[in-house]
Order: C-alpha cells, then structure tokens, then sequence
C-alpha cells in the first residue's frame, strides 16, 4: 500500500490506553496471525532479572539472560522453571545506569530450548523503545 492510499491517525504519544485495550486483547488462536511489526534489538548492554509475582512464589527475584528485546517484549534464557501464563516483573538494567521495571507475562516456551521463555510486557513501553533505538550502537542480524 502506498503511503497516499494508508490512512493515518493522528494520537496523543503519552496516552497509550487506547493501544493498551488492543495489546491486551485476547483473540482466538485462529483469528491470529504473528505479524511482528516492533523491532527486535541484540544487546549486551543490558542486565536482565525477574521477580516472580505470583501468590506463592514471595517475590523471588533472579537474573536471567536476555536474548534479545522489543518495545512489546524480550526472549530471556534460565535455569529457574517458568510456566506459561506465569506473571513477573521484568528488570532492565542499562549500563548506562538507567532501569526499566516493567510488569511483564510469559506467552512461550521456546521450541528449541525448555530454558527460552517469550515474556510480553502488560502494555506498550514506548520509552523503552525510544531508548533502544537512541542507545543502539552497532546492528546484529540473526
């Protein structure tokens, strides 16, 4: 589609609730398609660790390895079990000193590896995003 014929609308960039309502929808499985449209980054300068929320679990916090990360989510690698639909809290840990604590729910399970996990952000993070691409320094293609 050519850029005269998209339609375009125009929103406040700080009020995402209404993007919020969308991200967090459920809609059946075959009604789906997995269309990736945020961009996936490679990094090393990033520290990564979970604190489990769930009832039983009394906060426990561990680090995990980030594989790679979006706006919308990350792909991590750990030892510790998670299950799918397990909810947690994701710390990103730049080296730079700035953080990110974002409420996060875990969507997979990598086929390749039981020690991979899909974890998807509760809502857009688009200061995370931004951050991302300002602080980018060199590309990684896999």
């Amino acid at each position: 589609m050519s850029i005269s014929g998209a339609a375009f609308i125009m929103m406040n960039t700080t009020d995402t609730s209404d993007l919020d309502v969308l991200f967090k929808a459920d809609f059946p499985e075959d009604l789906v398609k997995n269309h990736r449209i945020a961009t996936r980054f490679i990094r090393e300068d990033i520290d990564a660790s979970v604190t489990d929320i769930g009832l039983l679990s009394h906060g426990k916090h561990f680090p995990v390895h980030l594989i790679d990360i979006t706006s919308k989510g990350v792909l991590i690698e750990s030892d510790k079990k998670l299950k799918v639909g397990q909810t947690l809290t994701l710390t990103l840990q730049f080296k730079s000193g700035k953080a990110f604590v974002i409420k996060a729910k875990v969507v997979r399970i990598a086929a390749e590896s039981d020690k991979q996990y899909g974890i998807k952000f509760d809502r857009y993070n688009n200061e995370l995003g931004d951050h991302l691409l300002d602080t980018q320094t060199k590309l990684v293609f896999k």
